[in-house]
């Protein structure tokens, strides 16, 4: 009788080690999502670290243009910080020309001037 039972529980777990290989992996999808997830994080973080930035070397221009820049005559009009801030945001000049409202030639002049 023990021989019988022990039979049949080597028989019920090679069965149920045969299924598992068949079996689909239901946590698969749920560990690309997780990895997607992380992935996006990290690039989203590493953009907002980029702007934080930008925007405070943004904060600290006139500051430093006022000690180190004498050809810029003092602090910068709101426009030049408008370009300037876009430039080195890293958005392409026919935008940055777009938002301002100036022409492509203006902002090209604009930030070969701003360039310290």
């Amino acid at each position: 009788m023990m021989e019988y039972a022990i039979i049949a529980l080597a028989a019920l777990a090679i069965i149920l080690l045969v299924i598992s290989f068949f079996a689909k992996d239901e946590l698969k999808p749920l560990e690309e999502q997780i990895d997607h997830l992380t992935v996006s994080l990290a690039q989203e973080t590493y953009q907002i670290k980029k702007r934080l930035q930008v925007i405070e070397e943004e904060l600290l221009i006139p500051e430093r243009q006022r000690s180190a820049s004498p050809r810029l005559g003092g602090s910068l009009s709101p426009a030049d910080r408008r370009i300037l801030f876009l430039h080195k945001q890293g958005f392409p000049l026919e935008d940055i020309a777009r938002e301002t409202g100036l022409t492509i030639s203006e902002v090209e002049r604009a930030v070969r001037r701003l360039r310290i």
